[in-house]
């Protein structure tokens, strides 16, 4: 700036001359003396303005860009947004130049590209509940936590078309879910797909965290896949209002929720298949010892009761050699059916092999379970088979060993030695329930 001024002072009499000055008045080492202290005064005054208000919004601004830029580099913004919220990220816009139009510019683009980071995050967290939650509960629970810890949301539920009912997959801060299901504006938007937007409901009523509040928005989304109506998503706004953030969130979620839950229920199909025996709809052998390990290691950790009792029905070959293979499946089926409605809720029954059936009664005691095997054995021999005018009698002999009356170590040997037991009640008579501990000679 200094230097600027030497060239200012020097050049300021000729400017004189040219402009009609004589130059007698103005070319004398007086007035370059004085154009010379002008000039430096000028230059003197101009650094010093540059200094105390130019350049510290200038190296603010690029501190911040900085600081920004890092933050992009590193896609980390959080330490960032705090010192944001303390309004430390915020330049002051103190004139309408160019200055205070790069500041404000600034505190323009600021909060949106920490808006667009929080967003890629949120729809990141969001592509990875999809990814990683292939069970229907389990994303439709993970779904709503991050909806609600993510925007204004503060309640919500998912409701899913399930075998012609509407039924409440998964919820969070509602009062009464169960109620829902009721509403015609959720089953509007199940059937028909339609969304909804509704103030101040009074028929609805949710439960904040840590008391009741009363909602200002309730928004009903439809889910949905290819034009097939799989449910509605509802959620509700309490104290503080929706804003673009939320909106938009919801909308987002309520799509691509179609696809995910679709996947999810293709995934709960091809497992069911996996499970499952294909003519009796129970358990299959494969799914069945893995249950039964399962069963095992937590009797054992917890020193509780666990019995297995293995089925055989009598003659089976029989019933194939005179009547038929379907009509032994049909028997087969019957049996499955006896067994399921015999047992108790959490009771497990297995398709072994065959026409041979496992059961595992996690907390039964061996007396019990040759109770239940009793009730069981009495049905299938009072069961009324028929094919076509023919009457086809059925028995069936039973096998039963408990944990801890027998010590074992391992669930394979527990089952080795209910077959033992099956296998003697089999070679004493038929149609037998036979304790393992006390097996006849």
């Amino acid at each position: 700036m200094q230097m600027v001024g030497v060239v200012i002072g020097l050049c300021f009499p000729h400017f004189l001359v040219w402009y009609g000055f004589p130059p007698e008045e103005v070319l004398t080492w007086q007035f370059y003396l004085l154009t010379q202290i002008a000039g430096q005064i000028v230059g003197l005054l101009s650094f010093l303005m540059i200094a105390m208000v130019i350049r510290p919004h200038l190296k603010q601004l690029s501190v911040k860009m900085q600081d920004i830029a890092n933050g992009l580099k590193e896609k980390d913004f959080l330490d960032y947004s705090a010192k944001c919220n303390q309004e430390l990220c915020t330049m002051d816009v103190i004139s309408n130049d160019e200055i205070g139009v790069s500041a404000s510019a600034y505190n323009q683009l600021l909060p949106a590209l920490l808006s667009a980071h929080e967003n890629e995050q949120l729809f990141n967290n969001f592509t990875t509940v999809m990814s990683q939650n292939l069970e229907v509960d389990a994303l439709s629970e993970k779904t709503i936590d991050l909806l609600i810890s993510s925007t204004k949301i503060e309640a919500a539920a998912i409701l899913l078309y399930k075998n012609g009912e509407v039924k409440v997959e998964a919820t969070q801060g509602i009062l009464k879910p169960e109620t829902l299901t009721e509403h015609t504006a959720v089953l509007g938007a199940v059937n028909k797909g339609k969304a909804q937007r509704i103030a101040l409901p009074k028929h609805i009523h949710l439960d904040g965290v840590l008391t009741h509040f009363t909602p200002t928005e309730v928004f009903i989304e439809p889910i949905e896949f290819k034009g097939t109506h799989l449910g509605v998503m509802i959620a509700a706004t309490g104290s503080e209002m929706d804003d673009d953030r939320t909106n938009t969130t919801l909308h987002l979620f309520a799509r691509s929720m179609g696809l995910a839950l679709n996947n999810a229920l293709i995934h709960s199909k091809f497992q069911r298949l996996a499970a499952y025996d294909g003519l009796t709809n129970i358990y299959n052998r494969r799914f069945g010892m893995a249950r039964l390990k399962e069963g095992f290691g937590r009797a054992s950790r917890e020193q509780s009761a666990l019995c297995v009792v293995m089925v055989d029905i009598d003659h089976f070959k029989n019933i194939n050699d005179n009547y038929g293979h379907l009509v032994g499946d049909k028997a087969i089926m019957l049996i499955a059916s006896i067994l399921k409605d015999t047992l108790r809720d959490g009771d497990i029954v297995v398709r072994y092999g065959g026409e041979e059936f496992l059961m595992i009664l996690q907390g039964a005691s061996p007396k019990d379970a040759a109770q239940v095997s009793e009730r069981i054995r009495h049905q299938v021999e009072d069961t009324v088979f028929k094919h076509g005018e023919q009457q086809i009698g059925m028995t069936v002999s039973i096998g039963v060993c408990g944990y801890p009356e027998t010590l074992v170590t391992d669930e394979v040997i527990l089952l080795d030695k209910a077959d033992q037991a099956l296998y003697n009640a089999k070679q004493t008579g038929i149609n037998r329930v036979v304790q393992f501990g006390a097996l006849s000679v």
